[in-house]
């Protein structure tokens, strides 16, 4: 049997204990970079059993999955399947395995490093001081705010864990959050309207579906306080982006703190670089040694899973 991991960008996987379990099983392949067409990507996965995506670089096409007879189980990195046609799959038979809870603390770090970053204006302090300059800059305190959560998954609800030990009042709604479970979480459900009017900051976890896609538009950010920040370490997409550069050129919110956006790798023509109450960040919330470690370590597992019928977490 042979294996393939695609978009080991990074080489973190090389010599990796788990590359060599894999091996136990048969040939395996590490692509470090990234197929430049459909019939690229079919020929490096023509005669692979499995395939590990490292998370949603490489699309997994209806015409990829229907060009691979020999295929027998997708082993994603990772919960994101936006770069798979599911109904494809599903059609062919083929099985799409997951890594729940992978970067789940990554994320929920990065969060409040974006967070913290923008209260203190960090960056925008170490930027005039290579410049030679002192700047009198007066940042602020996250202790006494209230964070707004979007979305109080296993990501927010580890958003809001952190949150309480800054000593910050925690408030939640989500398009599937009811009032009990954001009890059991021990914060505070509150419509979504209100959530954005009451909160300093206001911090996005929910996933990129067609119900979240353009959750937040024009008229959400004139709910927020003129002072609040928003942090979007979700999709870019979550987000209408024209109409947050908006309202961060008319100061209808503080600022914001983003690892993503709705075209990545970011233009380096947009406004968002040149603001100084923006902080950004490569979509790097998730990516970390121990992510990379646990993603390949729960991937492997479910294909042993597959292949001697034990475990295998299915999408």
């Amino acid at each position: 049997m042979k294996t393939v991991i695609l978009d080991d960008w990074h080489h973190v996987y090389d010599g990796h204990p788990q590359v060599e379990r894999l091996r136990e099983l048969g040939e395996v392949v590490v692509y470090h970079d990234r197929a430049q067409s459909e019939e690229e990507l079919i020929d490096r996965l023509k005669d692979a059993d499995f395939v590990i995506p490292i998370r949603e670089r490489s699309k997994l096409t209806r015409k990829v999955i229907e060009s691979l007879p020999d295929l027998k189980l997708i082993a994603q990195t990772g919960t994101g399947t936006a770069h798979i046609d599911l109904e494809a799959a599903k059609q062919r038979n083929l099985p799409v395995a997951i890594t729940p809870g992978g970067s789940t603390d990554a994320v929920a770090e990065l969060t409040f490093a974006l967070m913290l970053a923008c209260v203190k204006r960090i960056p925008y302090a170490q930027e005039k001081m290579k410049q030679g300059e002192w700047p009198p800059i007066i940042g602020g305190e996250l202790k006494g705010k209230r964070l707004g959560i979007i979305g109080l998954g296993k990501i927010g609800t580890e958003v809001a864990n952190r949150a309480k030990a800054f000593k910050m009042e925690v408030c939640a709604w989500g398009p599937t959050l009811t009032p009990e479970r954001a009890d059991q979480a021990g914060v505070r459900y509150m419509p979504l309207n209100e959530l954005l009017s009451a909160s300093d900051v206001v911090s996005l976890h929910v996933r990129l579906v067609p119900e979240t896609t353009h959750l937040l538009r024009k008229e959400h950010f004139q709910w927020m306080k003129p002072t609040g920040i928003l942090i979007n370490t979700a999709r870019g997409k979550v987000v209408q982006e024209a109409d947050l550069i908006w309202a961060l050129e008319q100061k209808e919110i503080g600022g914001a703190g983003l690892d993503v956006f709705a075209s990545e790798p970011l233009d380096p023509s947009s406004p968002l670089l040149r603001m100084d109450n923006v902080v950004v960040s490569p979509h790097t919330g998730w990516s970390s040694q121990e992510v990379y470690d646990r993603f390949l370590t729960i991937s492997v597992d479910n294909i042993f899973g597959f292949v001697n019928g034990g475990t295998v977490h299915l999408k």
